[in-house]
């Protein structure tokens, strides 16, 4: 639980210290675009003001707006401007990005239209005015330059960029990593199996020995037998760990027979007191078969009933089967009345180390996970879970299985 907990507080600071460079970028950017904006109505300022002191100071009305216009307005090459009369039609513009070789009256319309946007977009702000001529004024309306545009979304498009590269950095290392643990559960199953193997040899030949000399002691011979029971239970376990790892074999099985097989063998480790109690309500059609690995998926409701019989408060309450086909699909929901899970940890259960027993290394789930959807290809979640009224896993899996080797039954 612990090393849960300090993942999700190294998540937490991640995501905080990257939420602070996101932050800090867009506050950092929109500052510069602010005073390149103010620079630019002081560029456009002066140089209103240039033409208003020659119109001020001038009798020759047109040879000298025409001088200060062409030095000072025609070398302004990025921000749009528009020069009006009072009845806000257009006298001069520059910088529209429209094409010169228009008609006259399409180039005026379209003039007229970006003038209408940029009294629109500085709607409360009144446009520069200056006096050009013996009482008549005109009035400058400009928009953001191209450039400055740009600016303002430049650090979204730079962090869609670096988010894409650290999602495919992320992607890599994920793969990686869980290649890396495929590779160590692989190896920690086959080398659990082959440490079984030799004691579950030499105990199923000790119990063949007190076989034949107990024969005729009915009431020893019957111990014998459910320790030989137990240890073909293991033998079948050693198998399961054995077969992590390689091409499943999947048999056309009938699910009534798997799911009461499962269900008997928690039942025998249920307390004896009968508080606790499992009922199966299979649904599914006698003639529809599940395309399984019987030792594999077996084990995986196995897993999930003694979660849920481990979840009881005080081993009493109830488990649950339910079993039905639905859509080309089949639906296996393993209930239980016990202590719940919070719905924030629904994905942290079925991580390596999850657990919330004293003991146990937080691993059942992990490997049923695996053997649920990486070789039946199916899926296995947390349907639903309220704390301290019991949770439900659902299992879902396909009809038909194309992965693994298909033997008949």
């Amino acid at each position: 639980m612990w090393a849960f907990e300090n993942r999700t507080l190294h998540r937490v600071l991640i995501y905080g210290f990257a939420l602070l460079i996101v932050v800090g970028t867009l506050v950092y950017t929109n500052y510069i675009v602010r005073q390149l904006a103010e620079e630019e109505r002081k560029t456009v300022k002066l140089k209103v003001n240039a033409l208003q002191f020659v119109g001020a100071s001038s009798d020759q009305e047109n040879c000298e707006i025409s001088f200060v216009y062409d030095h000072l307005i025609k070398t302004n090459e990025l921000v749009p401007i528009i020069i009006a009369d009072e009845n806000a039609t257009p006298m001069m513009d520059r910088n529209l990005n429209i094409p010169e070789d228009l008609p006259d009256a399409e180039y005026k319309e379209r003039v007229k239209n970006r003038l209408s946007k940029m009294r629109q977009m500085k709607e409360g702000e009144k446009p520069i005015s200056f006096e050009y001529y013996d009482g008549q004024y005109q009035y400058v309306y400009y928009d953001d330059s191209f450039l400055l545009k740009q600016l303002k979304f430049f650090p979204f498009m730079q962090l869609i960029i670096i988010s894409i590269f650290i999602f495919i950095l992320l992607l890599g290392f994920t793969v990686a990593k869980r290649n890396e643990q495929n590779k160590v559960w692989v190896g920690l199953a086959k080398e659990t199996a082959h440490q079984l193997g030799t004691p579950i040899s030499s105990l199923m030949a000790w119990l063949e020995l007190l076989k034949l000399n107990l024969e005729d002691n009915p009431d020893e011979y019957e111990l014998i037998l459910e320790m030989e029971g137990d240890v073909q239970r293991l033998e079948g376990v050693a198998e399961r760990f054995s077969k992590i790892g390689s091409e499943p074999e999947f048999t056309e099985t009938d699910s009534r027979e798997l799911l009461n097989q499962s269900a008997e063998y928690i039942r025998k480790r249920m307390s004896r007191s009968g508080k606790a109690t499992l009922d199966v309500n299979n649904n599914i059609p006698p003639d529809s078969k599940i395309l399984v690995s019987p030792q594999l998926f077996s084990w995986v409701i196995e897993n999930l009933l003694k979660n849920a019989l481990d979840a009881l408060p005080g081993g009493q309450g109830k488990l649950t089967i339910d079993a039905v086909e639905t859509n080309n699909k089949y639906y296996i929901d393993v209930s239980d009345t016990g202590k719940g899970i919070p719905k924030n940890r629904f994905d942290e259960v079925f991580q390596p180390g999850f657990t919330t027993k004293k003991r146990g290394w937080g691993l059942g789930l992990s490997l049923t996970k695996r053997i649920v959807e990486n070789y039946h290809k199916g899926r296995i979640f947390v349907l639903k879970s309220e704390v301290g009224k019991g949770t439900t896993f659902r299992i879902i899996l396909p009809k038909k299985q194309t992965r693994g080797k298909v033997i008949q039954s």
